[in-house]
């Protein structure tokens, strides 16, 4: 990049340049969570119960994929943009080289394990006798998908933080738009079934792919992509691990207690318990995915002004985050408690008993959301900031130290009750540890969580 080039990160006010960096990204994190729910809803209708039960299965494994992809696309970005801010641009061309290097690395590894331990780790996430033929033929096609997505979605981070927000949506929407086409086609049309929602999925993600890797080889990008660029840098390694740890453990940890969560679902609830927790988890995705657009848009501006010494520039980008990010999750849970039947029903309309329970799910996994946002968002901002610990600590804390023993315990004592109720409860103290350390650093820092700055 050279020197005069605009900055992205001057010039408009707070809000505008929220509004800049987080539409976009809400925007494409909501198409992608939705094709994947349309992806759901047309293997419920073709397949059924067991389709639904066969792809939530293998949820975890995309976990991981979307754990190793934010470990090092979200730590390598946030060190990029604080570089930026202190005007260091050649660091931050080897970030962004070193960045891409990591991600294809790791990502074929995955892929290449995947295949040649497949269905012992189909077994291993919970699939039993009479779904692991579902899982096992969607994930021999959607593989390939994951590899792409593991290094376009981790590079597209470094478009938006080139104050390029529209052309980072765009590689996302492009993908949504070939899988949402393509997915009746091949479902329907080819009669591939469960097969068909996948290669519908490695479409999408093969032309996403592509988009991301065009724009930060072209001239069009002001940080390009370059080979002498490649070559690993120890300090870039683990200074951007550092701080991608917190969520490459969330994802893990997610990734874990899905695995768990299938295997106790299954024992408590059987193979129609799963398809219900599907359900409710797909919707819940639809709903968190904006919200993590709009953690995605603030980090660029936090870790900026964070590195340009304007700490109360970053701590009033986090509350309004926040407070955009609490007016949506507000909105989807009135939605969920009020609709909860109707939305159940659209995977699909023919079983009752999967209606009823997916509705049950669907309210009970959400009576919280609300304040969820407060606990991503505190994630997000010690990422930005470059406290990796206490992000890590946020992330493990729900998924790990919370949600994982619950899951575990509470059947023991109320069934498959007690499977439903556990995330509402780590949501609880999540959330409660979140704002204990938000309001340490604000106060070291001359400010409260909810009020203007001190007088």
């Amino acid at each position: 990049m050279k020197k005069t080039a605009k900055n992205p990160f001057k010039d408009k006010k707070l809000s505008s340049l929220l509004i800049k960096f987080s539409a976009p990204a809400v925007a494409g994190m909501f198409v992608n969570a939705l094709y994947n729910i349309i992806s759901r809803i047309y293997v419920g209708q073709d397949v059924g119960a067991d389709g639904l039960a066969g792809i939530t299965v293998l949820f975890p494994l995309g976990l991981i994929y979307i754990g190793f992809s934010a470990l090092i696309g979200v730590g390598t970005n946030a060190l990029f943009s604080i570089r930026l801010g202190e005007k260091h641009y050649q660091e931050a061309h080897l970030i962004l080289g070193n960045g891409f290097t990591l991600l294809t690395l790791v990502s074929t590894a995955l892929t290449v394990l995947a295949y040649l331990f497949l269905d012992p780790f189909l077994a291993l996430l919970g699939a039993d006798a009479q779904i692991l033929p579902y899982a096992r033929d969607y994930a021999l096609v959607v593989l390939p998908g994951y590899l792409l997505f593991g290094i376009g979605a981790g590079m597209n981070h470094f478009i938006r933080s080139s104050g390029r927000p529209k052309t980072a949506m765009a590689t996302q929407f492009i993908g949504a738009f070939i899988n949402l086409v393509l997915g009746p086609i091949f479902i329907f049309g080819f009669h591939w079934g469960i097969k068909g929602a996948a290669a519908a999925t490695v479409a999408g993600q093969f032309i996403s792919f592509l988009w991301v890797m065009y724009f930060l080889t072209s001239k069009q990008s002001p940080y390009q992509l370059h080979v002498k660029y490649f070559p690993l840098k120890k300090h870039i390694i683990t200074a951007s691990l550092a701080i991608g740890f917190s969520q490459f453990a969330f994802q893990l940890a997610s990734s874990l207690l899905n695995i768990v969560l299938n295997h106790a679902l299954l024992r408590h609830g059987g193979n129609l318990a799963i398809s219900a927790v599907g359900i409710a988890i797909s919707v819940n995705t639809l709903i968190l995915m904006p919200l993590l657009g709009i953690s995605q848009g603030a980090q660029p501006l936090i870790g900026y002004n964070h590195g340009a010494k304007k700490f109360t520039t970053a701590i009033h980008t986090l509350k309004m985050a926040m407070n955009w990010g609490m007016l949506i999750t507000t909105v989807g849970f009135i939605l969920i408690e009020v609709f909860a039947v109707q939305i159940a029903s659209v995977f699909n309309s023919q079983d009752t008993a999967l209606i009823i329970l997916s509705a049950r799910v669907l309210r009970i996994f959400n009576l919280l959301l609300p304040i969820v946002p407060l606990q991503i968002m505190a994630t997000s901002f010690f990422q930005a900031i470059n406290q990796p610990l206490k992000a890590a600590f946020l992330s493990l804390s729900r998924q790990v130290l919370l949600v994982l023993p619950l899951v575990l315990i509470l059947p023991l004592f109320w069934g498959l009750n007690g499977i439903f109720f556990a995330p509402v409860v780590a949501d609880g103290v999540s959330t409660i540890l979140s704002v204990y350390l938000l309001q340490r650093f604000f106060t070291a820092h001359g400010q409260t969580l909810w009020f203007k700055k001190k007088h």
